[in-house]
């Protein structure tokens, strides 16, 4: 095994197309990272690695064994580092986390610039219009957050606040920097945590030895990861069936509009069906991953189909419910893209395609249902040979939504960070 060198942590150029860094995603069922760098034209994916969990490591998307993921993660990390010299490992890593006490809001806000409104807004004046509207979210989303779990103030954190869209006197700009005008209007996806939950992905992080860049909402970074994400005429839902949760982000007009989650994931399928044929996990699993891939004998194949049937059913309207809770935004959109390693399951698609949309939720026609795949990614160069399979999205959305972020930075000198 390769002992990782202790660091100081220190953040130097990320867009230089040699700077190392690990994407980090700790799902319920596995560990998965990605090695990557990255250049003002995208991220370079050069190494994959993936580490099955065991069943006590997570819960529903939340560490329960610290000890466990940990060592999942090293060994996950030191898979990356093979064949590396000591001089080309990474220093830093942007993390994932899911779970139903995570909270994103998208915001619209209206600002009106009440001096010197007929001269150009320079850099100065964008930070404090920034600034000032940042702290009303972060305020107003940590009361809220709050509200619903019981959780002190002091106990919330916030991961992060994305400018995802603006307008100076009714026209749509990257940056407010150099036009004049006196109404704004800002949106914005904030996204807030328990501390206890990102505490233990700081812990993770330290123990490797990594500098933390961030700390992502998962279904926002998937969302935002698909090649057409931010343009104005794209809208979809997208569902990244996990592990333990469902992650759910809906996109409007090139801007993520809500985002949900809810704990029924793959492992929910597999407890029933060990429930139903009185095996254990570990079996029930690979009956569940042969069925996925056609590779049961006939007779097995049938059992297994009605208890995968009946539990997609069940997750169906446990979708419902979710989307349900989503009505402020209006119309859903009719695209749906499926990722995740529970979407390999093909009863997750056939009760998607069978439920009656138009009689229960607010859409114009029947959604399309495609699964998100690789080739789908925006702005991400695979040049490891191995970025092809659905439970790869998340870690390489981690690492597009690190390459917007500096983007972001660099030309429209705007700071994502709360």
């Amino acid at each position: 095994m390769i002992k990782l060198p202790i660091r100081k942590p220190k953040r130097g150029p990320l867009l230089d197309g040699k700077t190392p860094i690990v994407a980090l995603d700790i799902g319920t069922e596995s560990v998965k990272s990605i090695l990557f760098t990255m250049t003002e034209y995208g991220v370079s994916v050069n190494k994959i690695s993936r580490i099955q969990q065991q069943q006590h490591a997570m819960r529903s998307g939340i560490i329960t064994s610290l000890d466990t993921v940990l060592e999942n993660c090293k060994l996950s990390i030191n898979q990356l580092l093979s064949n590396l010299k000591p001089e080309e490992y990474p220093k830093s890593v942007i993390m994932g986390i899911a779970g139903e006490y995570i909270q994103g809001v998208s915001i619209v806000v209206n600002y009106e610039r009440q001096e010197h409104f007929e001269k150009e807004v320079t850099k100065k004046e964008q930070d404090k219009i920034i600034s000032d509207v940042k702290s009303q979210i972060g305020a107003t989303g940590k009361e809220d957050l709050g509200i619903r779990t019981g959780l002190k103030i002091e106990d919330i954190e916030i991961l992060h606040i994305t400018p995802t869209g603006m307008e100076i006197g009714g026209m749509p700009v990257n940056t407010l920097i150099g036009y004049k005008g006196r109404d704004v209007k800002l949106n914005f996806y904030a996204s807030f945590a328990p501390k206890t939950y990102t505490e233990a992905l700081r812990k993770v992080a330290n123990s490797l030895n990594f500098e933390v860049l961030g700390i992502v909402s998962q279904p926002f970074a998937v969302a935002r990861a698909h090649s057409g994400g931010k343009n104005s005429n794209f809208s979809a839902i997208f569902l990244d069936v996990g592990g333990g949760t469902t992650d759910v982000a809906i996109v409007k007009n090139g801007n993520v509009a809500e985002t949900q989650m809810f704990a029924f994931g793959g492992r929910v399928f597999t407890k029933e069906l060990a429930r139903l044929t009185d095996a254990d996990f570990r079996h029930a699993e690979q009956r569940k991953i042969k069925y996925s891939n056609k590779e049961l004998p006939k007779e097995i194949m049938r059992v297994v189909q009605k208890t995968m049937y009946s539990t997609s059913t069940l997750w169906m309207r446990t979708l419902k419910v979710a989307l349900e809770s989503c009505e402020d935004i209006g119309p859903l959109p009719t695209q749906i893209f499926l990722c995740g390693g529970g979407s390999l399951l093909p009863d997750i698609k056939q009760s998607l395609m069978e439920f009656p949309w138009k009689k229960y939720l607010p859409v114009a026609v029947v959604p399309k249902i495609d699964m998100f795949t690789p080739n789908l990614l925006g702005s991400i160069t695979d040049n490891s040979g191995d970025l092809e399979n659905l439970y790869d999205i998340t870690p390489a959305s981690l690492a597009k939504f690190l390459y917007d972020m500096e983007m972001d930075r660099k030309t429209k000198d705007i700071n994502w960070e709360a």
